[in-house]
């Protein structure tokens, strides 16, 4: 069923960008959103959000790629100040949110990222284009050069998702830390030392 509903997602997404329409997520959405960061400074709120798949609009081509790129860039400022604001503190969570549900929602943007890539290679094949444009290969080219550029906002976004997940991960504290005490003694390490050797059929171990 999941298969099934991927793929019905893939051509819609192949409709639509035959039609010189392309996906974008709806900043003005009202569907499940994560504020992943948010900061009043002299009574300007600004916040970084992922919207789920469900909440994307359609664009025209050109559009839509603009809208996409003033979006990352938009992200990738704030992650970068997120990230410095962390680095400066040199501890505690990378995002005052939930990360459990910050981290499903940026796995829900990569599968919706590869769904339009994969509509986009389905779209920009020659065979489909000629189909598209049978008499102009004049629009032919227009629209494919389109598609690669909306693709390369697409990817740019994809990174960006990454790059949030990368962060929450190093913002981590490691899951258990190893005292002294944990570790073996001298005398330990020679006797494992000495029984490996002694199942190998080895000569005893010299220790200095």
């Amino acid at each position: 069923m999941k298969q099934k509903s991927t793929s019905a997602a893939v051509a819609a997404i192949v409709a639509s960008l035959s039609a010189s329409l392309a996906p974008v997520p709806a900043k003005s959405t009202t569907l499940p959103t994560a504020v992943m960061e948010s900061k009043a400074h002299i009574g300007v709120s600004s916040a970084l959000t992922f919207e789920l798949p469900s909440g994307q609009i359609f664009l025209p081509l050109e559009e839509a790629t603009d809208y996409l790129c003033g979006l990352n860039a938009n992200q990738r400022s704030l992650i970068s100040a997120i990230v410095q604001k962390r680095q400066l503190k040199g501890k505690g969570p990378l995002l005052m949110t939930n990360l459990a549900q910050t981290k499903r929602i940026c796995e829900d943007s990569l599968k919706q990222h590869a769904r339009v890539k994969e509509a986009i290679k389905i779209v920009i094949s020659p065979d489909n284009l000629a189909k598209l444009y049978p008499d102009s290969p004049e629009l032919r080219v227009q629209h494919r050069d389109a598609l690669i550029r909306f693709g390369r906002a697409v990817a740019q976004s994809e990174f960006l998702a990454r790059d949030i997940l990368n962060a929450i991960e190093r913002s981590r504290p490691p899951t258990k830390t190893v005292s002294l005490s944990d570790m073996p003694s001298d005398e330990d390490v020679r006797a494992m030392i000495t029984a490996e050797h002694k199942k190998l059929g080895l000569s005893q171990p010299g220790f200095s």
